[in-house]
């Protein structure tokens, strides 16, 4: 599947070159907002819900709209979404992943994901989102890889 992305017209190459531009002037900006704190992005002790709540909000749905694609198929054997199952399922990967980099980004400084982890807090919404959103990303790798397995070997999954 992989040697799949490395083949592409120029157009495709183009983009791809844009989109790790564009990426990389998103990690230069994450940088700047390590080094010089959470103010630059306007928040602080008074404002503490900006933009990365936002987006970690937007994203929990994205990947929560993958089950819609996933359950019509393997729970009513609907045959039309058999194609589509694997792309829900790495799209659920990519939505948890990014939406647990938002909680990342949103503490301040990633050192501060070991208090979380270390010190957990039953009533933190913050450490349920981690413990719930790790156990789904676990559970749609290991449903997509599986998908994949049999969708090369040709078996029904």
């Amino acid at each position: 599947m992989l040697e799949k992305a490395l083949e592409g017209s120029k157009s495709y190459w183009r983009l791809l070159v844009t989109l790790l531009v564009l990426a990389g002037i998103g990690f230069g900006c994450y940088l700047l907002q390590l080094n010089q704190g959470l103010r630059i992005t306007g928040m602080s002790r008074d404002v503490s819900w900006g933009f990365y709540i936002a987006q970690f909000t937007f994203l929990v749905g994205v990947a929560a709209s993958a089950v819609m694609v996933v359950l019509p198929y393997y729970l009513h054997h609907v045959k039309v979404f058999g194609k589509i199952t694997i792309l829900g399922e790495f799209l659920a990967v990519a939505s948890v992943t990014m939406c647990l980099l938002f909680i990342v980004v949103d503490l301040g400084k990633p050192m501060r994901l070991l208090n979380v982890l270390l010190y957990p807090t039953p009533n933190s919404v913050l450490f349920w989102d981690m413990v719930v959103l790790n156990g789904y990303l676990f559970l749609n790798i290991v449903i997509g890889w599986t998908v994949l397995g049999a969708e090369r070997k040709g078996v029904a999954a």
